[in-house]
C-alpha cells in the first residue's frame, strides 16, 4: 500500500480544526502537543508506552478528542508526540467503522458508524 492521507475534523475543548492525516497501522491518533494545546483537548489520567518505526520506546501523555471522518464522529484517544505528519490509527478508524484497503490506499466501511451493540 502506498501512502493514504484522509481528512479529520478533531475537536476538542476550545477548538475544531481540519487536519490531513497519514493512515498509519498505530493504535493512536497521533498530534503535536501544540495542536492538541490550540485545540484543547481533554488529558487522560495515564500514559502509554509506544514503540516507534527506529526501534525506540516512548512514554506519551493521552488525550481524548470527537474526530469525524467522511461524515461520521465519534471519539478517539490521541497519543502527544512531535511528528511532521499527524497520524490517524487503527483505533479511530475502528470506532468511526472504516478500514483502510491496503491495495487502493482508500477507507471502507466495515460497520455501521460507531460499531456494533451486542
Amino acid at each position: 500500500m502506498g501512502f493514504a492521507y484522509v481528512n479529520v475534523t478533531v475537536r476538542g475543548m476550545k477548538a475544531s480544526r481540519d487536519v490531513k492525516m497519514l493512515v498509519d497501522t498505530e493504535t493512536y491518533i497521533v498530534l503535536d502537543p501544540e495542536t492538541i494545546k490550540e485545540l484543547g483537548l481533554l488529558e487522560m489520567p495515564y500514559a502509554v508506552d509506544l514503540l516507534l518505526t527506529d526501534g525506540r520506546r516512548i512514554r506519551a501523555r493521552i488525550f481524548l478528542a470527537e474526530v469525524e471522518v467522511k461524515g461520521r464522529r465519534g471519539p478517539a484517544f490521541v497519543a502527544e508526540l512531535n511528528v511532521p505528519t499527524p497520524l490517524l490509527g487503527e483505533h479511530a478508524l475502528e470506532t468511526l467503522g472504516f478500514k483502510a484497503n491496503p491495495r487502493t490506499g482508500e477507507l471502507e466501511e466495515t460497520s455501521p458508524e460507531g460499531g456494533y451493540l451486542l
